[in-house]
């Protein structure tokens, strides 16, 4: 026994002993008395031996605290709560009778894993970011409190845990909490889960409509999802709130496929799904030229486009010249502005003479031009300007689309005379917009991990 006493307020978890922490274990281990509600003491019996037990019923917390403190001045002691001994635990009363009655006692507190947690990992994932908890037990709280609570967390549209739904004598409670739910939150999905972790263990995910009565009980935590909670039935079923990585990354292989599109919300990713089983059904073919001609289609709404599309040599050099991180210039700000990439756009460099501005911005660039990828997606004199440049400074993969009836054609053909990959279009039909797509298309190949 030690001459200073201390008092360990231990979460114990959902009542799965594997489900403890290492530092609960140890501060039972360390403990002369074990204190706590007879249910939650009788779950953690195999780590008892040896130990001076107490156990009350419920309702008496304040004299288990009471016991435990007095104990505590002399002895170290466990006093024991379900869950996390901070949320709907012991903790509270522990810090409010020690600090009302003026004691000195030691006092460590051990987290441990609460019923939301265990239930939400069960469910799959609901509890993914913001969250409201709320206990409808009436006992501490009076109803118009918990009403007004539970209110607000769901025109919040917090996902939100439900405590204490119900039991034999408190059925109204959850009668009027599921109305509740309808009615600011309509008919979402709601995880029932009843004894997480521990035997006679069930785990549904039900419509607030289906919800019956004697399925709830106070061993049960309901976990109401979202508007974005999800459940999907499969060889497991699952429930879970996105926290918003697939509105930053392509996580989905449909997500995949139309994030290259420019979608973000859900009603453009449906749109953008759509428009791509429209696309592969106008032009399947599979691999990146498949995938610029879609690309392309998509640009200008017009699938006659991929007549006009031409394919000079090894089309994925232009991916592997990326990969290993080449410059990228173009020939105005157009083009420069839709990269997915930071590029110099030659009209920066114009110095004025006799040729065009673009032209003359090239070829003040010659020397950063060899090696890198260059994209002409407006001026047919700079695709002309560049086919001289390339004699000497040779770049690496062209992409060249100049639009209009004045030495347009000519320019890309002089292009594609070369002995340089690239990609072009013929005759008068071209513009930046497409010359940006096919370079963005390389881009997004260039950047995947495969």
């Amino acid at each position: 026994m030690q001459s200073q006493g201390k008092l360990y307020v231990v979460g114990i978890g959902p009542g799965n002993v594997e489900l403890m922490t290492v530092r609960a274990k140890k501060a039972i281990e360390e403990s002369d008395y074990v204190i706590g509600y007879k249910t939650y003491v009788d779950r953690i019996s195999d780590l008892l031996e040896g130990k001076k037990v107490m156990t009350t019923p419920m309702r008496k917390e304040v004299e288990r605290v009471e016991i435990a403190l007095n104990l505590a001045r002399q002895h170290v002691v466990s006093l024991i709560s379900g869950g996390d001994p901070s949320v709907y635990g012991i903790l509270p009363l522990v810090i409010e009778y020690v600090v009302e009655n003026n004691l000195d006692v030691t006092i460590e507190v051990v987290p441990g894993v609460t019923a939301l947690n265990a239930a939400s990992a069960l469910l799959g994932s609901p509890i993914s970011g913001d969250h409201a908890v709320v206990s409808l037990s009436d006992l501490l709280v009076p109803w118009n409190q918990i009403e007004k609570r539970l209110v607000h967390a769901l025109k919040g549209d917090f996902v939100t845990a439900i405590y204490n739904p119900s039991s034999r004598r408190r059925k109204e409670n959850l009668k009027k909490a599921l109305k509740l739910i309808r009615k600011f939150r309509g008919d979402v999905w709601v995880g029932v889960v009843r004894n997480a972790f521990r035997d006679c263990e069930s785990i549904t995910m039900k419509r607030v409509s289906e919800l019956e009565d004697d399925e709830v009980d106070m061993n049960t935590i309901l976990i109401v999802g979202n508007s974005e909670t999800v459940v999907r039935k499969g060889a497991k079923e699952v429930m879970y709130t996105p926290r918003g990585y697939s509105r930053k990354y392509s996580i989905s292989a449909e997500q995949k496929q139309v994030a290259k599109m420019g979608a973000e919300t859900r009603e453009a990713v449906e749109i953008a799904r759509k428009s791509e089983e429209i696309l592969k059904a106008l032009h399947p073919e599979e691999g990146l030229k498949g995938d610029i001609v879609r690309r392309c289609i998509a640009t200008t709404g017009d699938a006659s486009i991929r007549d006009v599309l031409r394919f000079k040599g090894d089309v994925y050099e232009g991916v592997r010249a990326l990969k290993d991180g080449c410059r990228i210039i173009v020939d105005v700000h157009m083009v420069k502005a839709g990269l997915r990439r930071d590029s110099i756009a030659a009209v920066d460099f114009a110095d004025g003479d006799r040729s065009t501005k673009t032209a003359s911005g090239l070829r003040n660039l010659s020397d950063l031009i060899e090696g890198s990828i260059v994209a002409i997606g407006n001026s047919p004199s700079a695709a002309l300007a560049l086919y001289e440049i390339a004699q000497d400074y040779p770049p690496r993969f062209i992409v060249a689309t100049p639009v209009g009836f004045v030495n347009a054609a000519e320019s890309k053909e002089a292009i594609r005379s070369l002995e340089i990959p690239s990609v072009t279009t013929e005759g008068s039909i071209g513009g930046s917009g497409i010359c940006a797509a096919i370079v963005n298309c390389l881009i997004e190949h260039a950047e995947r991990s495969d």
